[in-house]
C-alpha cells in the first residue's frame, strides 16, 4: 500500500496537467501566449507562497545557496517549456500536443542513463513503449483522430521537450524543500516574464481590457491547478520516486486529455479503454522494473 501511495503525486500531476492542454488554446485566443506564461506564475505563487511558509519553513540560506540552479530552473521549465508549448497550442491540437509530450518518459530515461547514471533496463524501455503505444490509441479512439495532424507547432512541443527532460535532470539535485523550490522557480519566471510582457502589450496587445468572466475563470484556474498544484506533485514526486520513473507517468497526459476533449460528449469507446489499460500496464510495468533494478 506504502508503494501505491508514492505514485499519487506523478497521477494527480498528470491529471491537472492535462487540464492545461484541454483548456489553455481556449484562454490563449484571449490573452495570447505570453501573457498567460506570465500570469500562470504570478497567480500560483497566491497558493504557493503560503503553502511553503507553513508547511515546510525553508531557511532563506538553503534558498540563496542554490540561486542559480533556481533559475536555471526557472527558466528550463516555467518559462521555455511553458512559452514554447502555449505557442503550438495555438497551431496544433491539444491533443496532438499531449500526445507529443508523451515521448518525453523516453527522453528522460535515456538522459537519466547518461546524466544521473541511473540503471535503464530492456524491460524499462518496454514499460515506456506499452505505455506511449496505449496513449496513441486512446487518440485514434477518441474519434478526433483527425486532429492529429503535424504542424510546425509540433517542432515547437519537441524542443519544449527537451527543455523539460533538461529541467528533470536538474531537479533531483535541488535540496530546497518541493513547495518552496517551485514557488521560487515560480516567482523568478513571473519576474522574467515582466518585461516581456509590458512589451508584448507596447506591441499592440491589449487583452486584458476586453476580458470576460469566462476568460478570467480560465486563467485562474491555469494559475492553480496546471501551475502550482502539478509543479509542486511533480517536484514531490521527482523526490519520491526519482525522475525516470516520474517522467513514465507522462503518458497519462494524453488519456486525461482526451478524455476531457470528449467530456461534453460523456462517451468513452472500448478503443479507449483498452488504450487507457496499454498506458497503465506500460506506466506499471516500467516503475517496477525501476524499482526492481535499483
Amino acid at each position: 500500500m506504502r508503494s501505491v501511495r508514492l505514485y499519487v503525486p506523478a497521477v494527480f500531476a498528470m491529471a491537472f496537467w492535462a487540464t492545461n492542454f484541454a483548456f489553455a488554446p481556449v484562454v490563449l485566443e484571449s490573452i495570447g501566449p505570453i501573457q498567460l506564461t506570465g500570469m500562470r506564475w504570478f497567480i500560483s505563487l497566491i497558493a504557493l507562497v503560503p503553502l511553503a511558509m507553513i508547511m515546510e519553513k525553508a531557511t532563506r540560506a538553503v534558498i540563496v545557496s542554490e540561486w542559480k540552479t533556481h533559475v536555471v530552473q526557472a527558466l528550463l521549465g516555467y518559462v521555455g517549456y511553458t512559452l514554447l508549448l502555449y505557442y503550438a497550442l495555438g497551431v496544433t491540437s491539444p491533443v496532438t500536443a499531449a500526445v507529443l509530450i508523451s515521448l518525453n518518459p523516453a527522453t528522460i530515461a535515456i538522459a537519466a542513463r547518461f546524466v544521473l547514471h541511473e540503471n535503464l533496463s530492456t524491460r524499462t524501455v518496454i514499460g515506456i513503449a506499452i505505455s506511449f503505444v496505449g496513449a496513441v490509441i486512446v487518440v485514434l479512439g477518441t474519434g478526433i483522430a483527425g486532429e492529429f495532424t503535424v504542424s510546425y507547432g509540433d517542432a515547437l512541443v519537441l524542443v519544449a521537450i527537451v527543455l523539460w527532460t533538461a529541467y528533470s535532470m536538474v531537479s533531483p539535485r535541488i535540496t530546497t524543500p518541493p513547495i518552496t523550490a517551485t514557488a521560487v522557480h515560480a516567482g523568478i519566471s513571473g519576474i522574467i516574464m515582466i518585461p516581456v510582457m509590458i512589451i508584448d502589450i507596447a506591441l499592440g496587445n491589449g487583452a486584458w481590457l476586453h476580458l470576460d468572466g469566462f476568460d478570467w475563470l480560465g486563467i485562474l484556474w491555469i494559475g492553480f491547478i496546471p501551475s502550482a498544484g502539478a509543479y509542486f506533485l511533480w517536484n514531490i514526486s521527482s523526490g519520491l520516486i526519482g525522475p525516470t520513473r516520474t517522467g513514465a507517468f507522462l503518458n497519462l497526459i494524453p488519456v486525461f486529455t482526451a478524455l476531457l476533449v470528449i467530456a461534453v460528449g460523456g462517451s468513452v469507446t472500448p478503443t479507449q479503454l483498452a488504450g487507457g489499460a496499454l498506458v497503465l500496464i506500460g506506466v506499471t510495468y516500467a516503475n517496477r522494473t525501476a524499482r526492481a533494478a535499483r
